[in-house]
């Protein structure tokens, strides 16, 4: 029994050992060379991505240290706002700014402090580029109007919310005033119906060809509050002294004309004198559909 084994334990090497003794040294020689050049390409390949993996450690290592911390970039800020927001946006994040720029936290801090910003509604995008730089993408709050505190003046937005910062007057803007309550601090919502109402009536105004020559909206006697036979909401104009009686807010009429009325009269007045007031000190709007009255 041990013979036949041994005999059959041979028997299994016989293939192998035909296919190599079969070989002519030629055929013997090729074959080496071949194995030779496959394993030194095989060793050139893994030294190469050694190499390269090594490179681009020493790459990325050096990117690191050569940036300190990162720099905020605003992607779609408004042209308009540049001036006014980006002190307040830099300021309200500069201790974050402090960190280093690979910190795996940093954009989602910077989204959360940037929303609580009252220039912001909305973070769409706080992400990290390769050269250290920070891109946000955001919706701001745009100025609506200038509501006015004695000589000072504060910012709202076309919601009511108070914008940060206390201002001179500036003619790009158009101002509320006579508001009856105090200004909110910046990120709240100013209250009051009118404040609504002004800027109800800025809204409809603001895309009228006479819009330049509508400076002011009065609401000090909204709801008749200082006089109740009294136009309550005024229009003040850029000439001095000038008044326009508007009446009530928008949607609020009661026995006077309508808004849509209103503006037909000023654009009326417009087209045939160049003034929205037609050249007089002080007209009223809110009687007659198709004309305007002089005050006695």
């Amino acid at each position: 029994m041990a013979k036949r084994k041994k005999a059959k334990k041979r028997g299994r090497r016989v293939p192998w050992m035909k296919w190599w003794t079969s070989m002519d040294p030629d055929t013997r020689g090729r074959w080496f060379r071949h194995v030779g050049v496959t394993m030194l390409a095989v060793t050139v390949l893994a030294a190469g991505a050694m190499g390269v993996s090594r490179l681009q450690s020493h790459v990325d290592r050096q990117l690191v240290e050569s940036y300190d911390h990162a720099t905020l970039t605003f992607v779609d800020r408004p042209s308009q706002l540049v001036d006014l927001i980006r002190s307040d946006l830099i300021a309200d994040v500069s201790d974050l700014m402090t960190r280093e720029w690979t910190d795996d936290h940093l954009c989602r801090d910077l989204a959360e402090r940037l929303e609580a910003s009252a220039w912001v509604s909305l973070v769409n995008f706080a992400r990290r580029t390769g050269d250290a730089r920070i891109e946000v993408s955001a919706e701001y709050r745009e100025p609506a109007a200038l509501i006015q505190l004695g000589d000072e003046f504060r910012l709202v937005d076309f919601e009511g919310v108070r914008l940060p910062g206390t201002y001179l007057y500036n003619p790009a803007w158009k101002i509320i005033q006579g508001l009856s309550e105090p200004p909110p601090e910046p990120g709240q919502v100013w209250t009051g119906d009118d404040l609504i109402a002004g800027l109800d009536v800025l809204g409809v105004l603001a895309n009228e060809p006479f819009s330049d020559q509508v400076t002011a909206v009065l609401v000090d006697n909204f709801g008749g509050r200082r006089d109740r036979h009294a136009s309550c909401i005024e229009l003040s104009t850029d000439r001095a002294g000038g008044r326009i009686h508007w009446g009530s807010a928008p949607g609020m009429e009661i026995a006077e004309n309508r808004v849509d009325q209103k503006l037909a009269i000023l654009r009326a007045n417009f087209q045939q004198t160049g003034r929205v007031d037609a050249g007089h000190p002080i007209i009223d709007i809110t009687t007659y559909p198709d004309r305007f009255t002089i005050p006695g």
